[in-house]
């Protein structure tokens, strides 16, 4: 054992004995220090880990080595074909920027300076990556270092040291009750106007309505179990919703349940007009012949539909967001609304629409200062 200083760098390095391998000596060098003290705590740390058996020998492949050739591939197994394709997204972008970092050497400041570079240039052609891909990514890179740290060949998660660039919080947009309306008017005669009314009557996510099957509709119960979906993972993926919050069974409302019975009866015409080429995917919402159409085209028929009404333009995804504030404003209970929308728990309701809530805490306080007289 030994704490030395370099003259000529005027860094101290540590050298420590640590447990043999096949009865030779090993020994842990580590350089680049910048005190005595910092260099006297790592040998003490070290030397506590080596006496109550949790020293973690350092790892000699690279970021790029580990994620590419070990973590990823096992991790493959048991995700569904999206997950998967968003992990590889984020690896993709892990190894392009700390690939050749050795995974034993890997630290917080390291962590920051790449998080800071992926949000400055991160992004397609050099340009600024958003911060909830940037965080989406870091969490990719923490799940892979904790599996590391698991199996022994990390000694620490250096993830959790790391501090994220600041995001701020994306502003959500959603239709009133009167606009919705006014956009489902003016797409009454359109074709797709049950997909759209129902998207608006529910809150279901683009894969929850692109994977509706017709078993799972019972239009004299009224209601709708969300049991598949339909996503996008580089080609359209059909399975079962992530989470286990993700599987519900919404009701409908009775205009609701009309519009989707006049949909079965007009799909069933156009079932017969078409004959023997007609596709059976036992899926809601397809074309004339039967064909589901791809989720991307779903969304661009929103946004042409959303075009030509006269209401503010929102995505798709905001339709969610529109029947959840409706709900809400409505005085629906939060945790209905969390189990209609499929969410986890009742915490990210409230953390999604806060605005929502905060508006109903100030109504609270004038209902409480009309009752109380003004006194």
């Amino acid at each position: 054992m030994s704490v030395k200083k370099d003259p000529k760098r005027g860094t101290w390095t540590v050298v420590v004995d640590v447990p043999p391998v096949a009865g030779k000596r090993q020994q842990l060098k580590r350089r680049g220090f910048t005190t005595k003290k910092e260099a006297l705590a790592f040998e003490r740390n070290t030397l506590s880990d080596v006496s109550n058996g949790r020293y973690v020998r350092p790892a000699k492949g690279t970021v790029g080595e580990y994620l590419l050739e070990a973590w990823l591939p096992s991790r493959r197994v048991n995700l569904r074909p999206s997950t998967v394709v968003g992990y590889q997204k984020s690896v993709k972008r892990i190894v392009a920027g700390i690939g050749d970092v050795k995974l034993a050497t890997l630290d917080a400041a390291t962590l920051e300076h790449f998080y800071s570079t992926l949000l400055a240039r991160g992004g397609v052609k050099g340009r600024p990556l958003s911060p909830k891909t940037v965080a989406n990514t870091a969490g990719v890179l923490s799940a892979a270092l904790g599996d590391a740290v698991r199996l022994r060949l990390l000694p620490h998660n250096v993830a959790s040291d790391a501090r994220l660039p600041s995001r701020r919080r994306q502003e959500m947009h959603a239709w009133t009750e009167q606009e919705a309306g006014r956009f489902l008017a003016s797409v009454a005669a359109d074709r797709l106007f049950p997909l759209w009314r129902l998207a608006l009557a529910t809150g279901m996510r683009r894969g929850e309505l692109c994977g509706l099957r017709w078993r799972d509709v019972d239009l004299e119960a009224r209601t709708i179990t969300v049991a598949s979906t339909r996503v996008v993972a580089g080609r359209v993926e059909i399975g079962e919703p992530k989470t286990k919050a993700g599987h519900r069974i919404i009701s409908i409302d009775a205009g609701t349940a009309s519009v989707l019975s006049a949909w079965r009866k007009r799909q069933a015409e156009e079932r017969l007009l078409v004959g023997a080429g007609w596709r059976d995917h036992g899926l809601v919402f397809v074309d004339p012949v039967g064909e589901p159409p791809h989720p991307e085209t779903v969304t661009r028929w929103w946004r042409e539909a959303v075009a030509k009404a006269e209401v503010p333009p929102i995505r798709l995804h905001d339709a969610r967001h529109t029947a959840a504030t409706i709900m809400l404003r409505s005085g629906v209970p939060v945790k209905v609304v969390t189990q209609r929308l499929g969410h986890a728990d009742v915490a990210v309701t409230m953390r999604v629409y806060q605005h929502v809530t905060a508006q109903d805490d100030a109504t609270a306080a004038d209902v409480l200062g009309r009752a109380l007289g003004g006194m």
